[in-house]
């Protein structure tokens, strides 16, 4: 199924070599790089995406697997897969690895967790990868397994909020609600979409059925529907009213923030991933990347209702003839 060359390519390190000898190493490796005759470097460049590209496929096709639950036969390419790729990129004393979405997850990140090592960026995604790892391991009922995988991801992603999302899925399936709670609101913390957003206030409807807290429940089952459709919301609002054996009503919005607020529960994206939005945004539109630029300020205005944003991304599009 697989070349000689590609599973040389993909080995992974020695793992008796240390985190300083591991980052000797890759400089060495960038440096010949660097120097190297340009049909080398180029070759060398060819291999890595190769590299990347096949992994996709393989992924892929685990991934498909899982979706007919042939659960056996997806750890099974995962774990084959896992071996070529697993301790390649991991930190080192000069570089941590990373590997997002888009520029405003990077930027959320170093805004949340900034670090005085170089970040450089994977060539594969193992955020998605782990992520399967921890969904089909979840899928498999083998919940610490998922859980370690699922962190694995976060360690390329820490601001993933589906990554954190499922992690709150296994502490509900260990009927752990401290952790199912921890991890959705964190999950909260660094939503900037939609549907992830609609996920999470999910995720606490869910949470406070569970303690039997039917007032939040509603309030966080109709707010999530704001956001996005979701027949899952709208099940457990039926199950509420079975159990209180009344309309399960949408309050008002002045009741809602009273709800939440009483429990700390954020009614907006977070202050760091609104900020993190707006920074890049400017930066952005000042270097001339004006889609990019468009799409955060949309993603403030829509969200977190900021007549700033809404000017901004206004003003811009008119510019662009939109």
């Amino acid at each position: 199924m697989t070349t000689n060359n590609e599973t040389k390519t993909s080995a992974a390190p020695d793992a008796s070599i240390g985190s300083g000898e591991l980052a000797k190493r890759r400089a060495t490796g960038r440096l010949r790089l660097a120097l190297a005759p340009k049909r080398k470097a180029l070759r060398w460049r060819r291999n890595f995406r190769l590299l990347s590209e096949r992994f996709d496929a393989l992924l892929e096709e685990a991934r498909q697997a899982a979706a007919q639950r042939r659960l056996d036969d997806a750890l099974e390419m995962l774990a084959a897969l896992e071996k070529r790729v697993d301790g390649l990129f991991d930190e080192d004393e000069e570089a941590r690895y990373f590997y997002f979405a888009n520029p405003l997850e990077e930027a959320i990140c170093d805004r949340v967790y900034p670090s005085e090592k170089t970040r450089r960026r994977a060539p594969i995604d193992y955020p998605l990868f782990y992520f399967t790892v921890g969904a089909v391991q979840l899928e498999a009922r083998r919940p610490r397994e998922a859980k370690a995988a699922l962190n694995k991801a976060l360690t390329f992603n820490p601001v993933d909020a589906e990554t954190l999302c499922k992690i709150a899925d296994v502490a509900r399936r260990e009927r752990d609600f401290a952790g199912y709670l921890k991890a959705t609101t964190q999950a909260l913390r660094f939503s900037y979409r939609r549907r992830d957003l609609a996920r999470c206030y999910r995720n606490l409807g869910s949470f406070y059925v569970d303690v039997q807290r039917y007032d939040v429940a509603t309030a966080a089952f109709h707010f999530s529907l704001t956001f996005d459709e979701s027949q899952d919301a709208r099940r457990e609002l039926k199950f509420i009213e079975s159990k209180t054996r009344r309309p399960a009503k949408a309050p008002t919005f002045e009741k809602l923030r009273k709800i939440f607020d009483a429990e700390g529960i954020p009614i907006r994206p977070s202050v760091e991933t609104v900020e993190a939005a707006r920074a890049l945004a400017i930066r952005a539109r000042d270097a001339g990347d004006f889609a990019l630029a468009l799409r955060c300020f949309d993603v403030i205005w829509r969200l977190a209702d900021d007549a700033e944003a809404k000017a901004e991304f206004d003003a811009l599009n008119a510019r662009l003839g939109g």
